[in-house]
């Protein structure tokens, strides 16, 4: 027997819900397994979610989420693969601008945005996991803060960083092709980490006609315009790919 759409609804919010609040995800799949089978039971019986849980969705996840254990040792994991993932961002644009220069504001100040961004979308999903469906303007603007909240922050250090005079350090033609190498060897290792191909194919789109177009003789305007252009499209080529696996998957 196939479950409700509200039982299936509630299962996604609760392993969002769980994994956002820093739980193992053994755990989360743990519980979210052995809850989808009280469910199948329930339902046969003619039960919904709130009476199998015995309280309200919201209430319920908050309830196990107090219960369950902070996973350290994976949040650990996470950050130490996001900090050097957006050193190898930064590693590779520098790289193909054909310099490498690093101030103490930006060697500090792109781990503590990577971190701070890590922790706001987990706070964001949290709230929207327990969110009413209905409430699809607030989720849409929790959207858009979060996609303008990385850009922002990185916009301020940049501005800190021409105000603020630190050390620097740079990187010469030797240097730059071994960060550049270790850059690739990141971005790969996350990617076989994590087992998708979307840390590999984002950079692919933002840096690759970079690049190309740098070796014509285009206006750097028009450059800049094909490239956004190239990036906007693959990126949507990718996400209406992912979306219909999805699909096909939950058929």
């Amino acid at each position: 027997m196939e479950l409700s759409k509200k039982s299936r609804d509630f299962l996604d919010d609760l392993a969002v819900y769980l994994m956002s609040s820093g739980k193992s995800e053994d755990e989360v799949k743990e519980v979210v397994e052995e809850l989808k089978d009280h469910l199948e039971e329930a339902e046969r019986a003619g039960k919904g979610v709130d009476e199998v849980v015995g309280q309200s969705p919201k209430d319920y996840m908050q309830h196990l989420g107090s219960e369950m254990t902070f996973d350290v040792k994976g949040f650990v994991k996470i950050v130490a693969m996001i900090i050097p993932n957006v050193f190898a961002y930064i590693i590779i644009a520098n790289f193909i601008q054909g310099e490498m220069t690093f101030s103490t504001v930006q060697l500090i100040g792109f781990p503590l945005i990577a971190v701070l961004f890590l922790l706001a979308a987990s706070q964001a999903f949290r709230h929207m996991s327990v969110r009413s469906k209905e409430s699809n303007f607030k989720n849409g603007a929790t959207y858009i803060t979060l996609a303008a909240l990385p850009m922002t922050l990185f916009l301020g250090l940049m501005i800190l960083d021409i105000f603020v005079e630190t050390p620097t350090i740079v990187f010469g033609p030797t240097g730059q092709l071994v960060l550049f190498g270790l850059a690739v060897v990141t971005l790969l290792t996350v990617s076989v980490w994590t087992k998708t191909w979307i840390n590999l194919i984002i950079p692919l789109l933002l840096f690759g006609p970079q690049y190309a177009f740098a070796q014509t003789s285009l206006p750097l305007e028009q450059q800049l315009i094909f490239s956004m252009l190239i990036l906007f499209v693959g990126m949507g080529v990718f996400l209406f790919v992912w979306w219909k696996k999805n699909q096909q998957g939950q058929a």
